[in-house]
C-alpha cells in the first residue's frame, strides 16, 4: 500500500505479533519519536499523481480555454460546480463522481482512454477529497506574461513579522512572515540531540557517533552548533551523501537497460567525479560545464574528464537493428534521453515533451527540442580512454581524504599534548615546538593572492626542505594552494641534481621526502604560492616530511621563519612567525605519552584514523583506469525536425541552440567553431549558467531545500513549468537563487545557510493550531520528521554494527550474481560479505534489479530520473528489517561489538547499544525491558529490535 501518511503505529503493532511481543512493545512504541504524518501529506501525493493526468488528458476540452459540456476542471470550484451533466466530482466518492465513471468506462478521453494506472491515480485523488493545493492546474492564456519561473530572478528584501526576534538569518524572516500572515507561529527549537542527529544525517547520511554526541552536548559555546555544521561540511561523507541525490536526478546506472541489460563495468568514474565535486565544493556553474564538456575544459585531467559520464548515464539499447528505421529510432531515443535529462536536471523543464509537437504548456516549440538535440549530435554511448595526467576515481578522492585524516590526527594529538602539559602543571601559552610532520600557522583572515614562507634558519644549518605548503580559508578541507586548484608554486632557489626535489612538489598534493623542495641556500630560502585568484586566507600548513607513521627524515627543518601574504606580490604583510613557539623539536605523533593522555574515546578515534590513513596511502596512488564509460565524441550527425516525432519523416535541418522561450535571454549559442564538436556542448553549458538564465539557480536551490526540509519550495523539482506546482514561498526562492549566484555558485555556503536557520532548527512536534491551519506543514511551522532513505538505512545499520567500510571510490560492489547468456541474468546474493559493507552509494546499480532491503524502502529504479523519492509504508519493510538476511547478519555483528566494548554485563551492553543506535541512554523502563530481553533471548535479539525501532529509522 503506497502512502505518504501512514502512521508508524500499525507497523509497530505488526511487530508486536512476533514472539518478542512485550519487550518489542516497550522498545518500539514506548519511545517512538515518529508520529504519523497528517492526512494532508496523503492528499499532496494524490494530487501530484493526478495533476499531470488532468492537465494532459482533460484540460484540452475542459480547461481555461475550452469548456466542452460547460465543464471546467482547471479550478476546484468550477470542477465541483460541474457542467451541463451536473457535478463532475463528489469528493471522497469516486464511484459517485461523473469524471471517474467516464474514465473507468473508457469513454473519456474519447479515442484515447486512460491506462489502468492512470484510472487508479484519479480514483485515489478523488478518495483523498479531490484536493487542489494550487489555485489553478494551469494558468490560462488570458493572464498573459511569462510564466513565473521564466521571469528574471528578483532579490526581494526579507519581510518583517512579529517573530523576527526568533530569526537567525534571512530565511527565517521569509518563512515567519508567511506563518504570521496565516495566523501561525514557528515551533520552539528542537532539543540538542535531535538537532545533532538531524543535521548529521542530512549532511553526511550517517547517524552521529556517541563521541560526537558527547562532544556536542558538552560544548556550551554560542557557536557549538555552527562548529558541528562546519565539521560535517568538510567530512568526506558529505560528498557521498549529496552525490546520491544528484545521481537520482541524472538517472545514473551501471547497466545498459533494455532487453540485454549488460553491465557497464567502467561507469563508476562518473560517480566518483560527483562525490569529489561535492566534497571540493566545486562551483555549480563549473559543475554544469564539466558534465557537458569536461573533455574540452580539462583535457588531460582524468578526474574531470570523467564528468561527461553525465551525458551517457541513461539507458542504451545494445541490440543491433538491421533496418534503417530501427537504427534511426535507437539514435533518436539516445538523444531524447540526453535532452530530457539536461532539461530536467539543470533547467527544471520537461523539454522532452516537445519531441513530437510543440510543448502543450510551456514555451518550448518542437524546433527548440531538435536544436537542443543538435548540441549533442556528436555524443555516442561508449567507453573512452582516460588521460593519464591526473588521478581519477578513488585515487583522487583517497588523496583528498588522506589530507583530511592527517589534519584530524594532528588535532587529536594536540589535545593529548595539552593534557600532558596540564598533568605536569605546565601552563605554557606558547605554541607547540616545530614538528617535521606538520606545522600550523593560524592568523586573522586576510585577503591575499600570494603566500610566502620565508625561512631564516634551520635546526641543523642545512638547506631547508619543505614537503608541502598548504593554504586554507574558512573551509579547512579545501587547500587553495594545490596546483590542481590553479595555484602556482615558486621559490628563491632549488638545490640542483635531485629529481625528487622540485619546486612543483610544494603544491602537488603528495607527501613525503620524495615529493619535496630543497633550497640551494644553507639555512635560508623562501617558498611561495600564487593562488588562482585573491581569496580570504587564515591558515598556512607546512611540513618537512609528512609521510608514514613516523617521519623518515628530521633534518633540514626550519627553526626560524615568517609567513607573509600579499595581494600584488610587491607589498608584503607578516601574519605569523616562530616567535611564539616553544623552542626545540616536537617528538611528533609517535610519542606514546601523547596517545596515553587521550581519553578512551579519543584513543579509539586515533586508532581508527591511523588505520584509515594506512589504507588511504595505498589507495591514493593506484594506476589510473585506462578507460571509462563517459561517452565517445564524433563528428555530429545532421539533425532534422521530425514530423510528429517520426524518424522517417524528416523536416527542416536543426542547428544547435538553447531554448527560445526564456525572456531576455536569446536561445542562440555563442559556439567557438575552433573547438569543433565540443564547442556546441560548452556553449550550451555557458547558456545554462548565464546570469540571465532565471531557471538554473532556482532549480538547484530548490533541490537543496527539498532534501533539507522534506519538500521543495516547488514541489515538482524537475518541472518548473505550467504542469508543475507553483512555489510556496516565491520570494524566498528568488532570494536564495540570487544569494547562491552572488556567492559564487558555492553549494556548501548554501547548505550552511539552510541548516543554521531557525526554521531548520525547529522541533518536529505537532500542535493543534498548526494541524488545523496547515496540516501538510507546507508553511513550515514545524520541522518535518523524515524517514531515512533506503541507502541511509543500510549505511546506518553498518555504522552501528561497526562493519561500515569507509573506503571511498573505485569500482562498486555487487549485491547480485551476474552472468550473461546473450542477455544479462542477475540473481540475488546468498550472503553479504565484507566486500559489500561499503556505503550504498558505491553499490553497482544495475537497472531493473531489486535488492530487497533497498527496494522495499523505495530506492528508485535507475532507468528514469528520480528528482523526488516517494515514501511508502508497507509490511515488507518490517519483514526485511526484522528477518532479512542482511539485518540478521548485522545484528549479530552489532551484538559482538557490544560484547567487545561493554564487556559481559547486560546493563552495560544495553547502555552502549542505546548510545550507538539512538545517541542516548535508555530510560529506566527501557533498560529493564532490554536487560530482560538480553538475558532471556540473547544480545542479538536486542540488536534486531533497535535496528527496527522508529527512533532509528526516522530523524
Amino acid at each position: 500500500m503506497k502512502s505518504d501518511n501512514m502512521t508508524r503505529a500499525p507497523r509497530s503493532r505488526a511487530l508486536l505479533a512476533l514472539p518478542l511481543a512485550l519487550v518489542l512493545g516497550v522498545l518500539l512504541c514506548g519511545r517512538s519519536t515518529a508520529p504519523g504524518q497528517p492526512p494532508a501529506a496523503k492528499n499532496a501525493t494524490a494530487f501530484r499523481q493526478a495533476r499531470p493526468i488532468l492537465i494532459e488528458k482533460c484540460l484540452a476540452c475542459h480547461g481555461p480555454e475550452r469548456q466542452r459540456g460547460g465543464l471546467n476542471l482547471n479550478q476546484r470550484a468550477t470542477a465541483l460546480a460541474g457542467g451541463d451533466s451536473g457535478p463532475a466530482l463528489v469528493p471522497g466518492k469516486p464511484l459517485d463522481s461523473l469524471i471517474y465513471q467516464k474514465v473507468a468506462a473508457g469513454k473519456m478521453p474519447p479515442d484515447n482512454p486512460l491506462s489502468p494506472a492512470q484510472v487508479a491515480a484519479l480514483k485515489a485523488w478523488i478518495e483523498a477529497g479531490a484536493p487542489y493545493p494550487v489555485a489553478e492546474l494551469v494558468a490560462g492564456k488570458k493572464r498573459g506574461g511569462p510564466w513565473w519561473s521564466l521571469q528574471p530572478v528578483r532579490r526581494t528584501p526579507p519581510p518583517s513579522s512579529p517573530h523576527d526576534g526568533l530569526a537567525l538569518n534571512p530565511i527565517d524572516r521569509f518563512v515567519f512572515a508567511r506563518l504570521a500572515a496565516e495566523g501561525l507561529r514557528p515551533s520552539p527549537p528542537a532539543d540538542r540531540l535531535a538537532l545533532l542527529r538531524r543535521v548529521t544525517i542530512d549532511l553526511t547520511g550517517l547517524p552521529p557517533t556517541p563521541a560526537e554526541v558527547d562532544a556536542f552536548l558538552a560544548d556550551r559555546s554560542p557557536d557549538a552548533y555552527e562548529k558541528v555544521v562546519d565539521r560535517l561540511l568538510t567530512a568526506p561523507a558529505h560528498g557521498e551523501r549529496w552525490a546520491r541525490h544528484w545521481l537520482d536526478v541524472v538517472r545514473f546506472g551501471e547497466s545498459h537497460g533494455y532487453e540485454q541489460n549488460h553491465l557497464r563495468p567502467n561507469a563508476w568514474p562518473y560517480r566518483d567525479y560527483v562525490i569529489r565535486a561535492f566534497n571540493e565544493d566545486r562551483p555549480f556553474d563549473r559543475f554544469v560545464a564539466e558534465q557537458l564538456a569536461g573533455d574540452v575544459l580539462a583535457a588531460g585531467a582524468a578526474d574531470v574528464e570523467a564528468a561527461t559520464g553525465f551525458l551517457v548515464a541513461g539507458v542504451h539499447d545494445t541490440v543491433g537493428i538491421q533496418t534503417e528505421e530501427g537504427t534511426r529510432q535507437q539514435r533518436a531515443t539516445d538523444l531524447d534521453d540526453i535532452v530530457s535529462t539536461v532539461g530536467g536536471a539543470f533547467l527544471g523543464l520537461t523539454a522532452g515533451c516537445a519531441r513530437c509537437h510543440d510543448h502543450k504548456f510551456d514555451p518550448i516549440p518542437q524546433k527548440d527540442y531538435y536544436r537542443l538535440a543538435a548540441v549533442f549530435a556528436g555524443v555516442r554511448h561508449a567507453e573512452r580512454p582516460l588521460s593519464s595526467g591526473g588521478q581519477a576515481g578513488g585515487a583522487a578522492e583517497a588523496a583528498r581524504r588522506l589530507r583530511v585524516v592527517r589534519v584530524q590526527l594532528a588535532d587529536l594529538l594536540a589535545e593529548g599534548r595539552a593534557a600532558v602539559l596540564k598533568a605536569r602543571g605546565v601552563a605554557s601559552v606558547m605554541r607547540p615546538p616545530l614538528n617535521v610532520r606538520r606545522n600550523v600557522e593560524d592568523f586573522a583572515a586576510v585577503k591575499a593572492r600570494f603566500v610566502r614562507l620565508t625561512i631564516l634558519a634551520t635546526q641543523d644549518g642545512a638547506e631547508p626542505c619543505i614537503d608541502e605548503l598548504e593554504v586554507y580559508g574558512s573551509d579547512r578541507a579545501r587547500n587553495l594552494a594545490l596546483a590542481s586548484a590553479g595555484a602556482r608554486a615558486s621559490a628563491s632557489s632549488l638545490l640542483p641534481g635531485y629529481a625528487i626535489h622540485q619546486v612543483g612538489h610544494l603544491n602537488d598534493g603528495k607527501y613525503g621526502n620524495s615529493w619535496s623542495w630543497i633550497s640551494r641556500e644553507r639555512g635560508r630560502g623562501w617558498a611561495q604560492i600564487e593562488l588562482s585568484a585573491s581569496a580570504e586566507v587564515s591558515r598556512v600548513v607546512w611540513a618537512r616530511d609528512a609521510e608514514g607513521e613516523q617521519p623518515r627524515f628530521s633534518d633540514r627543518l626550519a627553526s626560524r621563519y615568517r609567513v607573509e601574504v600579499s595581494l600584488d606580490g610587491e607589498s608584503w604583510r607578516t601574519v605569523a612567525t616562530d616567535a611564539d613557539r616553544e623552542k626545540g623539536m616536537d617528538p611528533g605523533v609517535g610519542d606514546k605519552a601523547l596517545r596515553d593522555a587521550l581519553t578512551p574515546a579519543q584513543r579509539r578515534r586515533h586508532a581508527d584514523l591511523l588505520a584509515e590513513r594506512a589504507r588511504l596511502v595505498q589507495v591514493a596512488t593506484p594506476p589510473t583506469p585506462t578507460s571509462a564509460y563517459i561517452g565517445r565524441f564524433t563528428r555530429p550527425d545532421p539533425i532534422f525536425l521530425l514530423k510528429r516525432g517520426d524518424v522517417m519523416q524528416r523536416g527542416e535541418a536543426a542547428t544547435p541552440a538553447g531554448l527560445s522561450g526564456v525572456p531576455k535571454l536569446s536561445g542562440e549559442l555563442d559556439i567557438d567553431a575552433k573547438l569543433g564538436e565540443p564547442g556546441r556542448r560548452l556553449a550550451l553549458a555557458r547558456w545554462i549558467t548565464s546570469p540571465g538564465n532565471p531557471l538554473t539557480a532556482r532549480v538547484l536551490v530548490n533541490r537543496l531545500w527539498q532534501h533539507h526540509f522534506g519538500e521543495g519550495i516547488v514541489g515538482t523539482p524537475s518541472d518548473f513549468g505550467r504542469a508543475g506546482v507553483e512555489p510556496s514561498h516565491p520570494e524566498l526562492l528568488d532570494w536564495l537563487a540570487a544569494e547562491f549566484m552572488e556567492g559564487g555558485w558555492r553549494l556548501k555556503r548554501l547548505h550552511r545557510l539552510l541548516v543554521t536557520s531557525a526554521t531548520y532548527r525547529q522541533s518536529s512536534a505537532a500542535t493543534a493550531a498548526g494541524l488545523k491551519r496547515d496540516a501538510g506543514n507546507r508553511l513550515l511551522w514545524r520541522m518535518p520528521l523524515r524517514r531515512l532513505e533506503a541507502e541511509a538505512v543500510r549505511d546506518a545499520i553498518l555504522a552501528v554494527s561497526g562493519k561500515l567500510d569507509r573506503g571511498m571510490g573505485g569500482p562498486g560492489f555487487r549485491l547480485f550474481k551476474y552472468r550473461v547468456v546473450n542477455v544479462a541474468i542477475y540473481e540475488p546474493l546468498d550472503e553479504h560479505g565484507p566486500e559489500t559493507w561499503r556505503r550504498a552509494v558505491y553499490r553497482q546499480s544495475a537497472r531493473a534489479i531489486r535488492e530487497n532491503l533497498l527496494a522495499n524502502f523505495d530506492c528508485p529504479e535507475c532507468a528514469q530520473q528520480a528528482p523526488r523519492r516517494e515514501v511508502t509504508t508497507t509490511p515488507l519493510q518490517a519483514l526485511s528489517l526484522l528477518n532479512g538476511p542482511f539485518t540478521l547478519q548485522q545484528a549479530g555483528f552489532f551484538a559482538a561489538r557490544l560484547e567487545r566494548e561493554a564487556g559481559a554485563d547486560a546493563a552495560a551492553q544495553v547502555e552502549r547499544a542505546f548510545r550507538l543506535a539512538f545517541g542516548r541512554s535508555p530510560s529506566d523502563r527501557e533498560r529493564g525491558a532490554a536487560v530482560a530481553l538480553v538475558r532471556g533471548r540473547g544480545l542479538a535479539a536486542l540488536c534486531r529490535v533497535l535496528l527496527n525501532a522508529n527512533e532509528f529509522l526516522y530523524y
